[in-house]
């Protein structure tokens, strides 16, 4: 993320959260000032103020804070700074402000420490990103037009076999889980030769790594449209897991929805996992 001054104020259910950037000075409080009183008057919910790119900030801003902290206390809500840097703990203190302000290390703590609602359940909202970014990446990518099928709730004695598996962990401050997809031999050659251009007969270790790709491209396009939801969810490093009718278990504890699709290329999984 840039340092640029500035902010970005997202939305979520029963909460919002104001990122902060850079050195912030009076013209970006005046406009910080007009966007915020509608949230903090409505009553909307707690507001966390999240510090990690912020290096410093006038004092305009801490009295915009500190009328913030009225009001939502007021609406028996609270404000809380998260993510403070010692270099921006030492600006507080020199102020003589540190106190006034309730800090938590991550918007975990502070969602518990306020009782706000944490959104991780695999709700549509979750899932449909997913299968959208699903449906658009191997289109443009591979050529392969695909279709979701029912989904439904893997059960403890499900196994789904796959011989090429991409995997992704889901973290954010509030939940974890993970982004299984699984191709049989067939299907996987099928995208990678649409994507390489060259028709690919077997799985080799130079082709490998697509599936990490695939992976990756379909959670950055799923992580951006959540996180506008206010989700938090950070960037990630998939990994790949092959062998002829393997079946992962266990990559998170948690619920896990599964959502089976057909394609031109063949059939495939993918497995969406949420746990606290």
């Amino acid at each position: 993320m840039a340092t640029t001054p500035g902010f970005l104020i997202e939305k979520a259910e029963g909460y919002t959260v104001v990122k902060l950037s850079g050195s912030l000075e009076f013209p970006h409080a005046k406009t910080f000032e007009g966007e915020i009183d509608g949230i903090s008057n409505n009553a909307d919910g707690h507001i966390f103020i999240n510090c990690e790119h912020l290096t410093s900030f006038s004092k305009d801003w801490i009295r915009i804070f500190l009328r913030l902290q009225i009001n939502l206390k007021s609406n028996e809500k609270s404000l809380k700074l998260i993510h403070v840097s010692p270099g921006l703990m030492n600006l507080l203190k020199r102020e003589g402000i540190d106190s006034t302000f309730k800090i938590a290390p991550t918007l975990k703590d502070a969602l518990d420490e306020s009782g706000a609602p944490q959104k991780r359940s695999l709700d549509t909202e979750f899932i449909n990103p997913f299968l959208t970014a699903t449906l658009h990446v191997l289109n443009v990518q591979a050529q392969i037009t695909a279709k979701a099928g029912p989904i439904y709730k893997k059960k403890a004695t499900d196994s789904f076999y796959g011989d090429v598996s991409g995997v992704i962990g889901i973290v954010s401050d509030a939940f974890n889980g993970s982004v299984v997809i699984s191709f049989p031999e067939q299907t996987f050659l099928k995208i990678m030769s649409g994507m390489l251009g060259e028709e690919y007969t077997e799985i080799t270790k130079d082709i490998l790594d697509g599936a990490g790709e695939i992976t990756n491209m379909i959670f950055g396009q799923a992580k951006v449209v959540l996180n506008e939801k206010g989700y938090g969810i950070k960037t990630a490093i998939p990994s790949v897991v092959s062998g002829k009718d393997h079946s992962l278990h266990g990559v998170t504890k948690g619920p896990v929805i599964v959502v089976p699709f057909e394609s031109t290329g063949g059939n495939f999984f993918v497995e969406i996992c949420l746990s606290a």
